[in-house]
């Protein structure tokens, strides 16, 4: 992608403490350009689908209001470092496509997220997929992806 002046940044949260470097970077970014940012939350239900019992349905919704709430948070956080405009969406549905949809939707000229961690906890996208899955958002996106490295403990 060619150099030319930041107008919208979206940067994609899990929410983790490991988001915290990713989020970091985004707001020093919108500093830096003076661009708007979007914090970017999505939530995959596919468990619902093999649930017999209803109470995972409001477990489900209250997720989705906490997802809100930390999206709220960060907002207060971007805007308290002196980002003029800042927003968030919290999305539902399958996470990789969500990803690509808000890239096209909001015509982010960079899209920031964290890269996959070699942990326990089960990753959407795999360490070794991620190569190839940001070039398809890239291209789909038309937009430059920024993979933030997890903090150094």
């Amino acid at each position: 992608m060619s150099e030319k002046k930041l107008n919208q940044i979206l940067c994609a949260v899990r929410g983790g403490p490991e988001s915290r470097e990713t989020v970091t970077y985004a707001i020093d970014l919108a500093l830096k350009s003076g661009a708007r940012l979007t914090f970017f939350h999505a939530l995959d239900a596919e468990f619902l689908n093999h649930a017999t019992i209803g109470p995972l349905s409001i477990v489900y919704q209250e997720l989705v209001e906490m997802g809100k709430f930390a999206m709220l948070i960060l907002v207060d956080r971007a805007q308290r470092r002196g980002v003029a405009e800042v927003n968030y969406a919290v999305r539902e549905g399958n996470i990789r496509k969500q990803l690509q949809q808000a890239a096209i939707e909001t015509k982010a000229e960079v899209m920031v997220m964290g890269r996959p961690t070699r942990s326990q906890t089960q990753n959407v996208i795999k360490v070794d997929e991620m190569d190839s899955f940001a070039a398809e958002l890239e291209r789909e996106g038309q937009l430059r992806l920024i993979l933030v490295p997890e903090a150094v403990v």
